[in-house]
């Protein structure tokens, strides 16, 4: 189907909500973590190919924080990692529902404040390849999209009404959704370029369609979103190519889409999404998918072949171990090998993937994953699992 061409505006509307900053403790397998302990949040990393966990919500001399982080994302190259943190160590981050977004640089240690970052919990942020660029939704009473330079020290307001949801790997395509106003902030799918200051709308009218989670392309071409309550099966999940306008379902037949997942590979040949509880892959090429886990994926790399399942209760395996209700477990789609990683939030966006599959980030209220832990509160974790 081809779609007509499509006018360039450059400013929306939004929402706004909140989340809990902690989750059910939940119990560690022993036999994949016991290589997790002993190593300081601002350590160098392990030798290759021996696992270990690391705590990244920390201060700059390596101190725990008082309060909680969550929602975490991570660079390409695992070097830097951006939560949001109620850590009284920034000001004001720990009154009522606020939170603070702030940097981990993992090879000094150094934690960062991003001024303006923060407001209510509007979920994870997004960075580009090189940790330069941090895409993120703020406000305290209504949502909007920013993006923040480091190496200029400046923010970059990209749209009211609206939710961060990608960005290139060199910074310069920032896809989100929007809305009319605070109140309604995904009606519309656009994807703004940073360099000439101009967004296109991809999808989304005046209607009542409302759109879900939603992916980018390494070049910004192909874009893949959840459309809410697109047809008989409920919620369904879209391929547009924004050259040439042409737009393909992706999960025809599979059911109903989970609205919190849906993830391109950086060619645009792979989209990754979750239907009736599964997890498939769809290749935009050959217009086909297929299974490629019986739980659903939380996260995944770059390319499409690292992701990040949440196995459940119902006997999923992973490296020859039972899984726990709320363990993650990451997937090659390539070869199948399953590796458990370790208790955690289990919603989609909780959790993200460097880009060669060694280090997933996520955040978990277990006080056992590193020495130390003694603030009775949710952290941000690094896991290398290879």
């Amino acid at each position: 189907m081809t779609r007509p061409h499509r006018t360039q505006t450059q400013t929306h509307a939004q929402t706004q909500g909140e989340s809990t900053m902690r989750g059910p403790a939940a119990r560690v397998l022993a036999a994949v973590l016991v290589a997790a302990l002993g190593a300081p949040a601002a350590a160098a990393e392990a030798p290759q190919g021996k696992p270990r966990t690391e705590r990244v919500s920390t201060a700059s001399d390596g101190a725990q924080l008082d309060r909680g982080s969550l929602n975490a994302a991570v660079s390409a190259d695992g070097r830097y990692v951006a939560f949001a943190t109620k850590a009284s160590l920034f000001r004001g981050c720990e009154q009522q529902t606020y939170v603070c977004l702030a940097v981990k640089d993992r090879a000094t240690g150094e934690l960062t404040r991003i001024e303006g970052g923060g407001g209510l919990d509007w979920g994870p942020p997004v960075l580009s390849g090189d940790g330069r660029y941090v895409g993120h939704t703020a406000g305290t009473k209504g949502p909007s999209a920013h993006v923040y330079d480091r190496a200029a020290g400046k923010s970059t307001f990209v749209a009211s009404a609206a939710r961060i949801q990608a960005i290139t790997p060199d910074g310069r395509y920032v896809l989100y959704v929007s809305g009319d106003d605070r109140f309604v902030t995904d009606r519309y799918v656009y994807v703004r370029d940073m360099v000439t200051g101009t967004a296109e709308r991809v999808e989304g009218d005046e209607s009542t369609t409302r759109f879900g989670a939603a992916a980018l392309s390494a070049d910004g071409r192909f874009v893949a979103y959840q459309e809410k309550g697109a047809g008989p099966e409920g919620d369904d999940v879209f391929v547009e190519d924004r050259t040439t306008g042409e737009r393909v379902r992706a999960d025809e037949g599979l059911g109903n889409s989970d609205r919190g997942f849906v993830r391109i590979s950086g060619d645009g040949r792979r989209v990754l999404f979750v239907a009736g509880g599964r997890t498939y892959q769809y290749d935009v090429r050959g217009r086909t998918a297929r299974q490629i886990a019986d739980t659903p994926a939380r996260s995944a790399s770059g390319d499409a072949r690292y992701v990040v399942l949440a196995a459940g209760t119902d006997g999923e395996q992973a490296d020859g171990e039972q899984a726990d209700a709320e363990q993650l477990v990451l997937l090659d789609v390539r070869t199948g090998r399953r590796t458990a990683l370790a208790p955690g939030e289990t919603r989609a966006g909780a959790v993200t993937v460097t880009a060669d599959g060694r280090r997933v980030v996520f955040t978990s209220t277990a006080s056992d994953l590193v020495p130390d832990d003694t603030n009775g509160t949710s952290d941000v974790f690094v896991r290398r699992v290879r």
